[in-house]
């Protein structure tokens, strides 16, 4: 029988390399948040070519845009919607119109936010008094419909 304690010890080192691990999702040097990664799944073409050929592919990568800033609230997300779009490739299961989640354009809108902040200082929130998110009226730079 092993000891419960030798038990406690090794899931706790698990639990810290799979936790250090995902946190590998956010160093820049993988590239797991550029186009270039992104774009490896078939049904991201349309998203990937759009990015492509606007202003932000100079400054911004998907992840800047489309995960959390924060570490690791960052990589939970991206860990998430990530293994999420491979199984559903996996399983013939994409959505024809890969559309934005609520949790996601929350997630955008605080991008926006974070990025053009200089900007948006004299503007504020724009989803404050029942505005709606940048992207409403800004939804051709970087993906047209």
């Amino acid at each position: 029988m092993i000891p419960k304690k030798k038990i406690f010890t090794w899931a706790a080192i698990l639990a810290a390399l799979g936790f250090c691990s995902l946190l590998l999702v956010k160093v820049p040097a993988l590239g797991l948040a550029e186009a270039k990664f992104c774009g490896k799944c078939h049904a991201m073409d349309y998203q990937v070519s759009t990015y492509s050929h606007s202003s932000h592919a100079l400054e911004a990568n998907c992840g800047d845009c489309h995960d959390p800033h924060g570490l690791v609230t960052g990589s939970l997300y991206a860990a998430y919607t990530g293994s999420r779009d491979i199984f559903r490739v996996v399983t013939n299961t994409t959505p024809d119109e890969i559309r934005a989640t609520d949790l996601s354009k929350e997630i955008i809108q605080d991008n926006c936010l974070r990025c053009h902040g200089d900007i948006m200082g004299d503007i504020g929130d724009t989803r404050e008094n029942g505005g709606v998110h940048c992207f409403h009226c800004h939804q051709n730079i970087v993906h047209p419909k």
